[in-house]
């Protein structure tokens, strides 16, 4: 790191702690002991609980907090919450591989095709748009000619023309959004390059957010809300996961419900 750099992050590290301390009328205090060996207990534990990964998956390195601190002096022991994250990969095999890629695109040639738009419909937009052109040379000659009025109508009706041909392909193209957003959503499903799953645990978390259903599914043991003074003990765990919805219900199913359960006191 250059000088400029750690002067860079220590005038940072001043402002950070200068807006903390600000925060608290009494001032600061550090981490009691008991904090610190309870942080580290609790997360062991999560990352205990963490899944194995099932085959053809992958766990990448567990992200881990730092060192717990920044406490005012009236907050009292043990009043904050623990988090771990991690993050599964699953790489299909090849075979699987190229099987979904296959299924992907003949759902893609099917999207394209729908979006073709028919003969009589294509002939109707066209008419307009070789209107718009009549319009616009029209336009180009009346200008050269110096008929400045008479360009200004053609501009007009060459617009005219050119938002009929517009209308003609939406109205088509809305007719089909439905259909198009079926295959979308089938495709979107395979995965064939691979997914991921996002796992994240709190014990004492205070302002836990249910996941979208739709994007995350989460598991709870113990009791919340949190209590305002937890003390030294866990009193719940939550968890959530996210990702596609085939393959975070593998991480899911994989999660023990039993350890996370010890983990609360």
């Amino acid at each position: 790191m250059t000088t400029n750099m750690r002067m860079l992050a220590g005038l940072m590290g001043a402002l950070v702690s200068a807006a903390a301390f600000a925060d608290c009328i009494d001032g600061m205090r550090e981490a009691t002991p008991g904090e610190t060996q309870y942080q580290k207990r609790v997360l062991a534990a999560l990352k205990e609980a963490l899944p194995a990964p099932p085959p053809n998956w992958t766990l990448a390195p567990v992200r881990e907090p730092g060192a717990v601190g920044g406490f005012c002096k009236g907050d009292r022991e043990g009043d904050f919450e623990i988090r771990l994250s991690a993050s599964y990969s699953y790489r299909p095999p090849k075979e699987e591989g190229d099987r979904l890629y296959a299924e992907s695109r003949r759902l893609q040639s099917e999207i394209d095709a729908l979006r073709q738009l028919p003969p009589d419909i294509a002939k109707e937009r066209q008419g307009w748009l070789d209107k718009m052109s009549e319009a616009n040379r029209a336009s180009n000659r009346a200008a050269k000619e110096g008929n400045k009025e008479l360009a200004r109508q053609k501009d007009a009706e060459a617009e005219d023309y050119s938002r009929k041909g517009r209308e003609v392909r939406d109205k088509y193209l809305a007719g089909i959004q439905q259909q198009v957003s079926q295959l979308e959503a089938r495709q979107k499903t395979l995965e064939y390059r691979g997914s991921e799953v996002s796992v994240k645990l709190a014990a004492n978390e205070r302002n836990p957010r249910s996941p979208d259903p739709k994007a995350g599914a989460e598991i709870v043991v113990g009791k919340l809300p949190t209590p305002k003074s937890p003390g030294l003990k866990v009193h719940n765990v939550r968890v959530v996961v996210e990702g596609a919805a085939g393959k975070r219900e593998q991480i899911q199913a994989a999660i023990d419900k039993e350890k996370l359960a010890r983990i609360v006191q």
